[in-house]
């Protein structure tokens, strides 16, 4: 009986279900939506600042860059439970403004983005208008920051789009280049 309901469970699982995302870590001018249940004064929307911290009542300056939502939650809890019996918060990320890149050149839309989820070169040149006419696609620039220096990467769109050059994962702080 316990190999039919495994396997009756197994056919409803969608094969193509996607597999759960890393939880989102924090990043300096990242909007928070800080919310203490029963206490609307404690209540509100920060700016993650370029330390690193936010300010908010009773609390004080408190670390939010580097943690994941449900961490910065626990730590204002355990802040507030100074002042308030069994307080309890909820931490949203209302806009990941630290996870942002750049893009430039022969394309369209040129300026900066935010990368609001994981995306590919290919996926990120339609978001800025796509090419200009005189876009040299063979020879597309991102210049990324890796343990504090520039590398750059040197990509030939047309090589991606047939299939003989794996697609590039655009991280926070990329800038693109399309000579």
């Amino acid at each position: 009986m316990k190999k039919i309901f495994i396997a009756l469970m197994l056919f409803l699982i969608p094969i193509n279900a996607p597999a759960l995302e890393a939880e989102y870590i924090i990043g300096p001018s990242d909007l928070l939506d800080i919310s203490v249940w029963g206490e609307e004064s404690l209540s509100r929307q920060v700016v993650v600042r370029t330390d690193g911290y936010v300010s908010l009542p009773l609390v004080g300056d408190i670390k939010a860059a580097d943690n994941t939502p449900a961490k910065l939650q626990k730590d204002i809890e355990a802040v507030l439970a100074k002042f308030i019996k069994d307080p309890h918060c909820a931490v949203i990320v209302m806009e990941p403004r630290s996870k942002r890149f750049y893009i430039e050149g022969q394309i369209n839309a040129p300026g900066e983005y935010i990368l609001d989820r994981d995306m590919y070169l290919t996926q990120v040149i339609p978001r800025a208008g796509g090419f200009t006419e005189w876009a040299d696609k063979g020879d597309i620039v991102i210049l990324r920051y890796k343990e504090g220096e520039q590398i750059r990467l040197e990509v030939n769109y047309k090589k991606i789009i047939k299939g003989k050059q794996e697609d590039v994962s655009i991280k926070p702080g990329d800038t693109i280049i399309v000579p």
